[in-house]
């Protein structure tokens, strides 16, 4: 059984877009996604963490032409381990999300990249808007409406390099 997950991050390299021996398009990549903790002095740091990814199909495509080194982004899809043996002859598992879909996430630079020069800033055009399902006390029509919420920015001092 594979668990369903969600990896936001930015990419550490250029997709690299490859076919399968049925013709099929894959990309394999490296997502880093920033999270703070205290180092031996009580200060907190920014840890970078490292997740795989890998993109089939269509999705896999649009991202190598529109996705470079540093874009930030959300994966969803399931979790996937397999074993194998290394070089020196170790037992090995690798971990890694295995992506249903994505989108490109807004950052603070894009934001202001689009503003009108009187300090107000517009969407990027990647911003887009994302349904969540309300509960269905909150709706009178038992849960079938939908609200509208926007993903938070990104800021820029959270890029791991």
């Amino acid at each position: 059984m594979s668990a369903f997950s969600q990896i936001t991050g930015r990419l550490g390299q250029d997709p690299d877009l490859r076919y399968t021996n049925g013709g099929t398009p894959v990309v394999n990549l490296s997502v880093a996604s920033n999270r703070q903790k205290k180092n031996g002095d009580g200060e907190k740091v920014s840890v970078a963490d490292w997740y795989r990814i890998t993109v089939f199909g269509r999705d896999a495509e649009i991202l190598a032409q529109y996705a470079k080194k540093g874009s930030a982004l959300a994966f969803n899809g399931r979790l996937q381990t397999d074993s194998y043996v290394d070089r020196e002859g170790q037992q090995r598992t690798s971990t890694y999300l295995i992506a249903d879909s994505f989108e490109f996430v807004p950052t603070a630079k894009r934001a202001e990249e689009n503003g009108d020069g009187n300090g107000e800033t517009h969407a990027a055009p990647e911003e887009t808007n994302i349904e969540a399902p309300e509960s269905p006390e909150e709706t009178a029509d038992g849960g079938k409406s939908k609200r509208r919420t926007k993903r938070k920015t990104i800021p820029e001092d959270e890029i791991p390099f």
